[in-house]
């Protein structure tokens, strides 16, 4: 079966545009940036664009080096390179789950550059809380995003798995971009507009093991965003199953009963257990070829023809006409700025 490549997985450019509002570069410098990630700058101007996970890795990367601030102007005060290093030193030498998250508190409180974090246990699970009161709007869903990921993320590689988020609490309306939260968390449930910036796991987190070795700590830190963006323990979803499935006929795609049928479950139980990951078929299909035809649109010298074919459009104009809708341009131009 097809496994879904992280250079065919695209995401909102909306992110770009969130980790480029507090820094205080020269649009000049911005636009040679964007360039030099295979970015083209015309596309801040378009809020369908999207790009690939190795674009945004690589944009998010460049601009902690330009800007030497490790929140991109998002803390009180700059954070400066070297912080990640240092928690994560500290971090890994923790003996369990619970003393990893008091040290991520502690070291947010000692560093005081605004990021407030606390973490509490109840019958309910463990819960970390993110303070947002003293951030402007654009700050707090910044910092809601950056933190849930890294917290997540970090917790994932310590315990090599993906330990599943059991609910993100958000305190804003869900921007027009949300529906990528979902690959940023793993598909994890979430709420908007609630009295808190939380995120939240089953109680099972405190009852793992510490088990990532120092041996590879020198290639996260190389890269930290990158590796942590990247960070796949080949968890087996539904949605992943499906998604290998699709990635593999994107010429002739199944029906939703000759599918279940190639998985070897009901179409009805497949529908629920895709529900319960927060996804449908009809989802898997568009992402998979939306994000399959940015990438060949890219990385490929085949003609847009040939690209519609490969997607299974029986013309080259529904494609056209899809491929607007998703990113906001035609695939000429799209091809063309890129």
């Amino acid at each position: 079966m097809a496994q879904l490549s992280v250079h065919n997985v695209s995401i909102s450019i909306e992110f770009v545009r969130s980790a480029l509002l507090k820094l205080a570069l020269e649009r000049a410098e911005i636009d040679t940036l964007l360039v030099q990630c295979r970015i083209a700058p015309s596309l801040l101007n378009s809020p369908q664009a999207r790009l690939s996970l190795t674009q945004f890795g690589q944009v998010i990367t460049q601009l902690t080096l330009r800007s030497g601030d490790e929140l991109l102007g998002y803390g009180k005060q700059p954070v400066p390179l070297g912080s990640l290093s240092l928690l994560m030193h500290w971090l890994l030498a923790a003996s369990s789950p619970r003393q990893v998250l008091q040290r991520l508190c502690d070291f947010y409180r000692i560093l005081g550059k605004g990021v407030e974090v606390e973490w509490v246990e109840d019958e309910e699970g463990v819960h970390l809380n993110f303070g947002y009161a003293s951030h402007d709007q654009a700050s707090q869903v910044y910092i809601c995003e950056y933190g849930f990921f890294f917290v997540h993320r970090v917790l994932c590689w310590l315990m090599k798995e993906i330990f599943p988020i059991k609910q993100l609490l958000f305190p804003f309306s869900p921007p027009a971009y949300s529906r990528d939260y979902r690959l940023m968390f793993y598909g994890a449930p979430m709420v908007f507009n609630g009295s808190a910036a939380r995120i939240s796991f089953s109680a099972d987190l405190l009852k793992r093991d510490i088990i990532q070795s120092r041996e590879a700590l020198p290639a996260l830190l190389k890269d930290p965003f990158n590796q942590l963006l990247m960070l796949n323990f080949s968890q087996e979803t539904w949605t992943s199953k499906v998604a290998g499935c699709v990635q593999s006929q994107l010429d002739d795609l199944p029906t939703l009963p000759q599918l279940a049928a190639q998985l070897q479950i009901a179409p009805h139980t497949l529908q629920r257990r895709l529900a319960v990951e927060g996804s449908s078929y009809l989802a898997i299909k568009n992402q998979i070829k939306r994000d399959s035809a940015i990438e060949l649109l890219v990385n490929s010298k085949l003609s847009i023809e040939q690209i519609s074919e490969r997607l299974g459009f029986s013309e080259t104009s529904p494609f056209t006409r899809t491929f607007k809708e998703w990113t906001g341009v035609p695939p000429s131009a799209y091809r063309k700025h890129h």
